[in-house]
């Protein structure tokens, strides 16, 4: 008896030294992924992808959502309390020429010619959602070589409760300018052997060629979205799932697949990322929902966090790039609604993987990346002019 007794308490207190060490690892995970997310985001991001090799994909997103809820909370009360004030991500008191923006050197000199501010396309201004100076006006923001407008860029405040929250949109004319889809050097993951160079070719990245990169969309393990290049199938497409299809002459198409994007020959590339956000117009009531089998393993729709999106025009004739911090999904919605788009699809989310960079030249023809928002400045600049992990898109001018 006495043995059985002691053989009992041993198990017990084996039991409980395990569960004291899940227990503290799973606490050392929680809080390194909350410093180094706001600290060093690119840390922050690796510490999550080990989480999730170690815990699983439900139980780092349950984590991560709590750790981001309490610091939106934290943020809500500062700004609500302490009466602290958002600012414009850029200045908006001109739209004439580089110098007036800060998303690019601010000298002007790494452009190929002194923009002519060429109005030739125009869009109209969106109505303000906020209350802050500029919001909604749409500004020159890319050029090609003789100085014609083909990327404009505004900014929304959509989420009254979130002051802070501001979603930066360039539009892209896709008369003018083409998307390209890059596949990283892991992911999205595939049994499907293709050549993976990771990076832009070289050819595109010339003066008067190359305008900007931007995210891609979620890691294959967390939604099994589907992904094409050149006619090779990395994953297959999901019926009715938010896709972005790239064809040989150009042409771009965002919307549901095997409704408005279909298997073809002329269909080069296509990359799915959860259901559309936006759908003929509308924007998708189950955006603030949270099934993995919409939305993949990630985190929740109503959780405030980095975020991106792709939209397109409904004549098809203008592409939007969208992207901010502190948003949810529904925010996140409304401004790419706002701003023009009639199909539209997230992208990658967190604050390290939303990254969008306009590439500009120096007196020496090399290339420069600038990121869009401030937010996104620091470890990871230039990612898109080296070889990357991630998939991701970039835009030049249409020859």
């Amino acid at each position: 008896m006495i043995r059985k007794i002691w053989t009992e308490k041993r198990w017990l207190r084996r039991a409980l030294l395990a569960l004291g060490i899940v227990a503290s690892i799973f606490a050392l995970f929680a809080g390194s992924v909350y410093a180094a997310t706001n600290i060093w985001p690119n840390l922050g991001a690796q510490a999550v992808d080990l989480g999730r090799a170690i815990f699983g994909d439900k139980a780092v997103s349950d984590v991560e959502n709590l750790l981001l809820t309490a610091e939106d909370k934290l943020k809500q009360a500062e700004y609500k309390v302490a009466q602290k004030k958002s600012v414009v991500p850029w200045n908006t008191a001109s739209s004439t020429g580089a110098s007036q923006s800060s998303a690019l050197p601010s000298s002007g000199e790494y452009l190929p010619t002194q923009p002519k501010g060429n109005q030739a396309w125009v869009l109209q201004d969106v109505p303000p959602l906020g209350s802050l100076s500029g919001e909604g006006q749409w500004k020159p923001y890319l050029w090609d070589a003789q100085g014609n407008v083909v990327a404009y860029r505004t900014f929304l405040q959509p989420d009254p409760q979130r002051p802070y929250a501001l979603v930066a949109i360039v539009a892209f004319d896709l008369q003018s300018t083409r998307l390209h889809f890059v596949l990283g050097y892991q992911e999205p993951k595939s049994t499907v052997f293709v050549t993976r160079p990771a990076r832009i070719p070289t050819a595109e990245l010339l003066p008067g060629r190359i305008l900007a990169a931007f995210n891609g969309g979620f890691k294959a393990q967390h939604g099994h979205f589907g992904v094409m290049l050149n006619g090779v199938t990395l994953i297959p497409p999901r019926d009715g799932f938010g896709t972005v299809g790239i064809y040989s002459d150009g042409k771009i198409v965002l919307g549901a697949w095997g409704k408005d994007v279909n298997p073809s020959p002329q269909l080069l590339a296509y990359r799915q990322n959860g259901l559309l956000i936006i759908q003929d117009g509308q924007i998708n009531p189950l955006t603030a929902q949270t099934d993995p089998q919409d939305w993949g393993y990630t985190t929740y729709g109503i959780t405030a966090t980095g975020r991106s999106a792709l939209g397109i025009s409904k004549d098809g004739k203008v592409l939007f790039y969208a992207a901010g911090f502190d948003l949810t999904l529904p925010a996140l919605a409304q401004a790419v609604q706002d701003a023009g788009a009639w199909q539209a699809m997230q992208l990658d989310i967190n604050n390290y993987y939303v990254h969008f960079e306009a590439i500009q030249f120096d007196a020496h023809q090399k290339p420069q990346a600038v990121p869009l928002l401030d937010q996104m400045k620091g470890p990871g600049d230039h990612r898109y002019l080296t070889i990357d992990s991630r998939d991701f898109f970039y835009v030049t001018i249409k020859q």
